[in-house]
């Protein structure tokens, strides 16, 4: 996969169910997998599509159906969507991101703290 990209939330509730998964499932298994109600299984055999054209899952035939396995890993992905939801919502400044989380009141003092300390960490090492 030469440049990975933000992939829809369906899509990516499926990459979370296989990431989660300690072996490769069934189409059956990732809908008992999937968050929220059921999905109709043509749907959910259309977006194993998508997501194996895309280089993101794989299949291996097994019996009649197959078994699906992510060939996109969760540490190569989260860089990628990061930098989408970072442009997308924030214009990719930190300020703005900082001052969203703030306006919510979701940091709490040792978050604060907590990011302090790693953003100095980050300064060490670019040195």
């Amino acid at each position: 996969m030469s440049k990975i990209k933000h992939l829809p939330d369906a899509e990516l509730e499926i990459m979370n169910a296989l990431w989660d998964a300690d072996a490769p499932l069934t189409a059956a298994e990732l809908e008992t997998a999937l968050p929220g109600p059921p999905r109709a299984r043509t749907t959910l055999l259309t977006l194993l599509a998508r997501l194996e054209e895309k280089g993101c899952v794989t299949r291996e035939k097994q019996g009649r159906g197959y078994l699906y396995t992510a060939a996109l890993t969760r540490a190569a992905y989260l860089p990628a969507e990061s930098r989408s939801l970072w442009g997308r919502l924030f214009g990719g400044s930190p300020r703005n991101f900082v001052a969203a989380l703030a306006e919510t009141d979701t940091l709490t003092d040792a978050d604060i703290d907590e990011l302090a300390e790693y953003l100095e960490e980050l300064k060490k090492e670019r040195k």
